[in-house]
């Protein structure tokens, strides 16, 4: 209330209530908007991820090479790998029994398998 003692009433103009608030407009060019930003903004948090994961799986295989390196310099006549540079899933399991490497998951997480190879020097997953 106001001093005065009258009270407040909505405004009227030409017979309609003046109400506050967004416009229908205004909300549609708002979602545009943020529809917009995020069609901008998601591709590029996808790539990153991917890159992130493909990363990890050259870090990974890098780490198996060291440790089938080490295992096969101990244990030449048994070495895990074949010919033709594979490394089966059983195989990575010896590095852990033999101690070579720490107990945990060597899977490929851009393929999620357990299958390694060898290629031009270097352990790569194999698809």
């Amino acid at each position: 209330m106001r001093s005065n003692g009258k009270r407040r009433t909505k405004k009227k103009t030409r017979g309609f209530t003046k109400k506050r608030g967004f416009t229908l407009i205004e909300v549609l060019i708002v979602v545009v908007i943020l529809g917009v930003l995020a069609a901008l903004v998601i591709p590029s948090v996808t790539s990153a991820m991917t890159d992130a994961k493909q990363e990890a799986a050259e870090a990974r295989a890098s780490q198996v090479l060291t440790m089938i390196t080490r295992y096969n310099q101990f244990y030449p006549a048994t070495a895990i790998s074949t010919a033709d540079g594979a490394i089966a899933a059983a195989d990575l399991a010896k590095l852990v029994t033999a101690g070579y490497c720490v107990a945990g998951d060597l899977t490929n997480q851009v393929t999620n398998t357990q299958a390694w190879s060898f290629s031009a020097g270097k352990v790569v997953p194999t698809p």
